[in-house]
């Protein structure tokens, strides 16, 4: 049996912050505003497995108003959604993510968010598809946005 998910999560830039993607840090002078460490690609991946799973999303699991998710790492948030599929036999099957912004230039980090969501996640990285999308002008704010599919298969 398969069950497939989306996810979307979107955050504005915050000058002096280091940028987390995929479970990676990147210090280029800027990152995600967010209550946690702001990892939009995890926290999209993390409610596309929930919601293939047809469970709750990330906001009800760990809500943006509780202390204790305060500058949290989103691979816990991650690792959460993972107990969950794995605790009701589900895999993960493949992935597709587009990252929707203007900066930074994807395509120089693809590779490392491909490797670190690899291993994070337990599948080869060619179950992994990053792919990066501009706003051609559309909502030009300093924001950026992630959509994800996981397909997800019950394990025999």
């Amino acid at each position: 049996m398969y069950r497939i998910g989306i996810g979307q999560d979107a955050h504005y830039f915050e000058k002096g912050k280091k940028l987390y993607l995929g479970g990676e840090e990147f210090d280029i002078g800027y990152g995600l505003k967010g209550h946690s460490d702001g990892d939009a690609l995890l926290h999209a991946i993390t409610d596309a497995i929930l919601g293939a799973l047809a469970k709750t999303d990330i906001g009800t699991l760990f809500p943006d108003k509780s202390k204790e998710n305060k500058n949290r790492n989103s691979v816990d948030f991650l690792n959460k959604a993972l107990e969950i599929m794995y605790d009701m036999d589900y895999s993960i099957v493949n992935l597709d993510c587009n990252i929707i912004a203007d900066k930074p230039n994807i395509s120089s980090v693809r590779d490392k968010i491909i490797e670190s969501l690899s291993r994070l996640l337990s599948i080869p990285k060619d179950n992994i598809s990053i792919k990066a999308k501009t706003k051609e002008g559309y909502n030009k704010e300093d924001s950026l946005e992630v959509v994800c599919i996981a397909l997800l298969q019950k394990m025999i």
